[in-house]
């Protein structure tokens, strides 16, 4: 709820001259207030009068609970327009091919994109409903001081961000380098700072914005595990993960135990020249010893899915993921 103290003062020297609640009231209305502001207002007075004129009633503030509430409001919606930004872009670097670009690797920052749409999507719009039955019992609550703070650096953020695209886009444009990946990068940074701008404007309903970041999510979460999988691929991706972890460890330490030695040896356990062993894990026992030279040697291991194995250091053969070091 508004307050205004301009209004508490007229309301209490009106009253103090001895003009009702009921007349009060209908002025106040034709002037434009509404009638949840000129209620709010009046009971903030008593219906009778001391010596010194109207009593006031204590009035009890709930811009503490305002602030939290559109706060959270305002976090949440950071961080579901942030996490879909982070899908639409994994899944364009996915269907859009950038020969200057490196593809493969780990799904984690997809999953954990995914994850956070699923906590902070609906609290979003639990938090976006209530804000908007409030407004309709309220509309004065589109004015408090709050929401139009938040609001405003929400805009000027979409704002510098809708610009920032632009010249970004404008310069590479320049500068020959704009490619498919880049172009569906910057048009889907401008989409999202125009649903933000659709949003948080004051004096439109914000019902199809909402609605259109809520529906984008839920494409960007089918897609995004259609495409990485759930917990059975990411459990693959954990141990491949794992296998080349332990790989590049032993084989320098593989390389350091072998160092002093006239000519590499035929066959070596690779797990007996492990400075760490705690640190392998039990499909360090995989990986396998290839003599290529009297100074050079391989560590092999097979992989589940070659396409997340892809390394400077590492080198691919169907399945098998090898790393080649010399002891000179």
């Amino acid at each position: 709820m508004v307050e205004d103290d301009r209004l508490a003062a007229y309301i209490g020297r009106a009253m103090a001259q001895g003009v009702s609640k009921q007349a009060l009231r209908s002025q106040l209305q034709a002037e434009g207030w509404t009638a949840r502001e000129t209620d709010a207002a009046l009971a903030g007075w008593s219906d009778s009068t001391g010596p010194a004129g109207a009593i006031p009633r204590p009035v009890r503030s709930t811009a503490a609970r305002d602030a939290l509430f559109y706060a959270l409001l305002f976090v949440a919606f950071g961080m579901v327009a942030g996490h879909v930004i982070a899908l639409l872009f994994a899944q364009i670097d996915s269907h859009l091919a950038d020969p200057a670009s490196r593809s493969g690797g780990s799904s984690g920052g997809a999953r954990w994109s995914m994850a956070a749409l699923i906590v902070f999507a609906p609290t979003f719009w639990l938090l976006d409903r209530a804000d908007r039955r409030s407004l309709d019992a309220d509309p004065a609550r589109r004015h408090g001081t709050v929401r139009r703070w938040l609001s405003s650096l929400a805009l000027l953020i979409a704002a510098i961000t809708l610009l920032s695209d632009a010249l970004w886009l404008i310069y590479t444009f320049l500068d020959g380098m704009v490619t498919s990946r880049f172009l569906g990068k910057s048009l889907a940074v401008a989409a999202m700072a125009a649903l933000v701008l659709g949003y948080f404007r004051q004096e439109r309903g914000r019902l199809p914005a909402a609605a259109g970041l809520l529906g984008l999510v839920v494409l960007v979460l089918g897609a995004t595990y259609a495409s990485i999988g759930g917990p059975a691929r990411g459990r693959l991706e954990a141990r491949d993960a794992a296998r080349l972890s332990d790989l590049n460890a032993l084989s320098w330490d593989l390389r350091t135990c072998l160092r002093d030695k006239p000519a590499l040896p035929e066959t070596i356990d690779p797990l007996s020249c492990a400075d760490h062993p705690e640190t392998l894990t039990a499909m360090a026992s995989d990986i396998r010893y290839l003599r290529l030279s009297d100074k050079e040697f391989s560590l092999c291991v097979s992989v589940e899915d070659p396409k997340i194995t892809r390394r400077d250091s590492v080198t691919l053969s169907g399945n098998e993921a090898c790393m080649s070091l010399s002891v000179d």
